[in-house]
């Protein structure tokens, strides 16, 4: 991974959504059109227990209605027109929101982009560990082989290593060297917040790191040289174009 184009090191952050709303199937599908060789994106689930592709608990910034993903019917939530109007206004108005099971058949299509899937703690607290990981597992059996499921729910990640799945921990901070917890759970991923990182050379104790958010190809080229290995960003079309011309550039010399 390593050595691979920096542009291939970025992860499209809830799809392409600097262009498109976020979490939604076009979002998703346009990032892979882009070229996105990562897609990360988030889970919740209804009050049915549907698993839907949504970032907040609330309806309100991506649909424009006042309503709670938990207590929301999966029939009540794709009626939604998930257009993200306070950012695109009216432009992708009937938008659905997306479910897993829609998520899933996209990713058959795109069998070597790996999809990092965050277990929402919204979710989490609402419904247990257990159902909604049983939830989310059963709905991504299929394409178990492209799925890194990840958390700040360190918990829920325990059980998942268990059950055979790749993991990763998404944290705000740095993590400490002397983090007992985290060195037995052994994520083969840590996300970190870009403003948490110390200065120098960037590792932790074998893990492959991934930063967000980044939207300057100069900021995600630094960090790459200093051992970070994936970088998400909402702009991925425009990240991967700058980062190519870069290195086409350099490799002309």
């Amino acid at each position: 991974m390593m050595d691979s184009p920096w542009s291939d090191r970025l992860v499209a952050h809830r799809g392409y959504a600097a262009r498109y709303p976020e979490n939604t199937l076009l979002a998703v599908r346009e990032a892979l059109n882009a070229g996105a060789r990562f897609v990360e994106v988030d889970i919740q689930l209804s009050a049915d227990r549907v698993a839907v592709v949504f970032h907040d608990d609330d309806t309100r910034r991506l649909c424009g209605q006042e309503g709670t993903v938990q207590a929301l019917h999966r029939a009540e939530l794709v009626a939604l027109s998930c257009h993200y109007p306070s950012r695109f206004g009216e432009v992708f108005q009937g938008e659905s929101l997306a479910t897993l099971s829609g998520l899933r058949q996209l990713m058959q299509q795109f069998p070597d982009v790996v999809f990092f899937i965050e277990l929402k703690r919204g979710s989490i607290e609402h419904f247990g560990r257990r159902d909604f990981l049983q939830t989310v597992a059963s709905g991504l059996a299929a394409v178990q082989d492209q799925v890194v499921l990840i958390s700040y729910d360190r918990p829920i990640l325990q059980q998942a290593a268990e059950q055979g799945w790749r993991i990763g921990v998404v944290q705000d901070e740095w993590p400490d060297s002397e983090d007992l917890q985290l060195q037995q759970l052994k994520p083969e991923f840590l996300f970190l917040d870009v403003n948490c990182l110390p200065a120098g050379p960037l590792a932790w104790q074998g893990a492959r790191l991934a930063v967000f958010e980044v939207a300057e190809a100069a900021q995600a080229k630094e960090l790459m040289g200093r051992g970070i290995e994936l970088v998400e960003t909402f702009e991925v079309g425009e990240m991967r174009y700058a980062l190519t011309c870069e290195q086409d550039a350099l490799d002309a010399h």
